[in-house]
């Protein structure tokens, strides 16, 4: 039998992907953020749900654009400064984070370099409601890092090696093994 936990225990949700969204500030000075709170929705866009007070909204506002970074281990430390300090009380955290970017020659959002898999948005719409904002985007191009192709030239998540959040334990875990395929396992119950 199930123990009631409460809805309070859900926390942040489920264990979710860890991604770096990536902005430019009004001095062209590069912006990053810690964000789970991401999904791709059934017209091949995606949806973030940001919090409407942070550096990162307002540039994602103003410049239409940015790019989202899949986190790996290595990653790891700078994508959780960036999580547990604004861009408006600390202005330099990138560059205390050791990180750089280049501009994309896609959106002109900056590309955190060292980063295996990028994904890079236009903004389509903006709705704030209540302590969040849930941006709509639309992709408008997906770049990875020659190391993480399979032979076909696809991406090899086990390569990316992304970390999770779980808001049960705040804890960071790395993708593990693969367990079956997708629209395969319940054909072998028919």
């Amino acid at each position: 039998m199930l123990k009631d936990l409460g809805a309070r225990a859900f926390g942040y949700g489920v264990p979710m992907p860890i991604f770096m969204v990536a902005t430019y500030n009004d001095d062209g000075s590069v912006n990053v953020m810690n964000l789970h709170e991401t999904s791709r929705t059934n017209a091949g866009n995606l949806a973030l749900f940001i919090g409407p007070y942070g550096k990162t909204i307002g540039n994602v506002e103003r410049r239409k654009t940015f790019s989202i970074a899949l986190v790996h281990p290595e990653m790891m430390g700078a994508a959780d400064l960036f999580g547990s300090v604004s861009g408006k009380r600390m202005p330099d955290k990138f560059e205390k984070a050791g990180l750089t970017a280049y501009k994309s020659r896609h959106t002109g959002a900056p590309i955190i370099e060292g980063s295996r898999l990028v994904i890079e948005c236009e903004l389509i719409e903006m709705v704030r409601q209540g302590s969040f904002a849930t941006v709509h985007a639309r992709v408008v191009n997906v770049a990875a890092d020659g190391s993480v192709l399979d032979e076909r030239g696809r991406v090899d998540m086990t390569k990316v090696n992304p970390i999770f959040f779980d808001s049960f334990s705040n804890g960071y875990f790395q993708m593990g093994e693969q367990v079956g395929e997708a629209w395969k396992e319940g054909r072998k119950l028919l």
